[in-house]
């Protein structure tokens, strides 16, 4: 594990990147972990100035890539190399003049070697988990990913149709020409509110990413 510090707009902000193997094109899988500061989506004025818990907004991808790291963890594969990365400051844009997805625009940028795939889960907690195709996306990638929560029967919950394209921690790499997917569930109507908490969490939906992203893997 490896603590990757920068800083930005005079904050100090850290990636966390879990490694297992060496070869030259690691397989990256990664999340943000930071929180918004504010909860400007919410409702109520008043709850506007506080921090919002972040239960699906941030901590959902942490809990999926900490199992995921697991089950790497006491894989013995030796013909592909793993990243698991935990990005900083995504989720800070339009406050105090800071943008988005600064954390993986920095470990982008100082990357020495490129990897040959990446996929990036954020927001993937949600009760009642529907998840479009991403505009960004690269579409081979993503067609994989769709075939195969078909063929484990979670095809109600990944849609054929791009119905969004999102600056999220997927961007960097897109743009260095790395096939990268995102995978979020945009349609929570606790995004960026103080009741993004822990009881809007479905473990179903959890254990369905996780799954997904695992057979995927084996395939690889």
């Amino acid at each position: 594990v490896e603590l990757q510090n920068f800083e930005y707009k005079n904050s100090m902000l850290t990636n966390v990147i879990a490694k297992k193997g060496d070869s030259d094109n690691p397989i990256l899988i990664g999340t943000h972990f930071d929180t918004r500061r504010f909860a400007d989506r919410d409702l109520d004025l008043n709850n506007q100035s506080k921090a919002v818990p972040g239960a699906n907004d941030g901590a959902s991808g942490v809990a999926v890539l900490l199992e995921i790291a697991k089950m790497i963890s006491k894989n013995n594969d030796e013909n592909n190399s793993y990243w698991l990365v935990f990005f900083d400051g995504e989720d800070q844009g339009d406050i105090e003049g800071w943008e988005w997805i600064q954390g993986s625009t920095f470990f982008a940028r100082s990357l020495e070697i490129l990897p040959k795939a990446v996929i990036v889960i954020d927001m993937i907690g949600d009760t009642d988990l529907v998840i479009y195709q991403e505009g960004f996306s690269h579409p081979v990638l993503q067609d994989q990913i769709w075939k195969t929560a078909s063929r484990l029967g979670y095809g109600n919950n990944f849609i054929y149709d791009i119905k969004y394209s999102i600056i999220d921690d997927h961007k960097p790499f897109v743009d260095l020409g790395i096939p990268s997917v995102l995978l979020i569930d945009l349609d929570y109507p606790y995004w960026h509110t103080v009741n993004d908490t822990l009881d809007k969490i479905s473990t179903d939906s959890l254990e369905k990413i996780g799954n997904l992203l695992v057979e995927w893997l084996r395939s690889q």
